[in-house]
């Protein structure tokens, strides 16, 4: 079982972190880019999700302002996976942040924390309907992320499946899927499916999120999308992904660790059970096609 975090030592280095971030964002608009790498360093290795205090809220807005420099827009972009969506109101910073994100020169990192924030932001009920269309087209960009990827888990949380499936764009679904189906994490799903899954971002979702529906919101949407006439290949490309994350999973827990030591036998277990799952939904409807 997973060490439980220690949220009040956490909310003392969230603090302490957001008050040197000014400061390190100051420096790379003046051509020093060492205290920015330093602070996205740290509150990376740090591997907990949304850890800046939720009182930066009016520094992003700042920053994010079109009257704002580049580069301190695309420090904001940077660090944007790091920030509390789930506690932020105002809706402009949706907006600004979309802006921000299309002016900014375009990287790989730059393109991680595109995706990666705005799948934070889709999982508040509050900012997600401030989502402009077009930032949805970022998940056809399909970046990469390391096994460890704090907020992983809140990507496949039934709001944001909501979310995509809505928008009635099966390659934007497939882009999605394909995502966020990974041997690193466990799907959302019931908490009384996964006692023993106790990592960081489990507990944190378990702490901020009610309580809603499983992995059936995925199911649902699979059998909507790709149950179509004409969607074989979307439904290849799928089980492709799904028939190389069970061969990993297959490797066995030692092999795991030695990219996301946090991994318990347990996460492995479940992680089998969902992707088998969705494996078996997809053949399900491409037989009746």
């Amino acid at each position: 079982m997973g060490e439980v975090p220690n949220w009040g030592s956490n909310f003392s280095k969230g603090k302490a972190l957001t008050a040197f971030f000014p400061y390190a964002v100051q420096q790379a608009q003046n051509g020093q880019h060492e205290m920015l790498d330093a602070f996205l360093h740290a509150i990376r290795a740090l591997r907990e999700p949304w850890f800046m205090w939720q009182r930066i809220e009016p520094f992003v807005t700042a920053l994010l302002d079109k009257k704002s420099h580049i580069p301190k827009r695309q420090a904001m972009i940077l660090a944007s996976p790091h920030l509390p969506w789930w506690s932020f109101k105002d809706k402009h910073l949706v907006q600004l942040w979309a802006v921000a994100a299309s002016e900014v020169p375009y990287t790989d990192e730059i393109g991680q924390s595109v995706v990666n924030t705005l799948l934070h932001i889709a999982s508040n009920d509050n900012l997600q309907p401030h989502i402009p269309i077009s930032m949805w087209l970022w998940l056809n960009k399909q970046p990469t992320f390391p096994p460890v990827c704090a907020g992983r888990a809140m990507w496949s949380t039934p709001d944001v499946v909501e979310a995509v499936h809505d928008l009635g764009d099966a390659e934007i679904l497939k882009s999605y899927l394909l995502l966020v189906w990974s041997e690193w994490d466990c799907l959302y799903s019931r908490w009384t499916e996964s006692p023993g899954y106790y990592s960081d971002d489990y507990l944190f979702l378990k702490k901020n999120l009610p309580h809603k529906r499983d992995t059936l919101e995925m199911h649902a949407s699979i059998r909507m999308t790709f149950g179509r006439v004409g969607m074989s290949h979307h439904r290849k490309d799928l089980l492709q992904q799904l028939d190389r994350i069970l061969g990993q999973l297959d490797l066995g827990l030692d092999y795991l660790q030695q990219y996301k030591p946090s991994l318990k036998e347990d996460d492995v277990q479940l992680m089998k059970k969902q992707y088998g799952k969705l494996k078996d939904v997809l053949l399900e409807v491409g037989q009746k096609e």
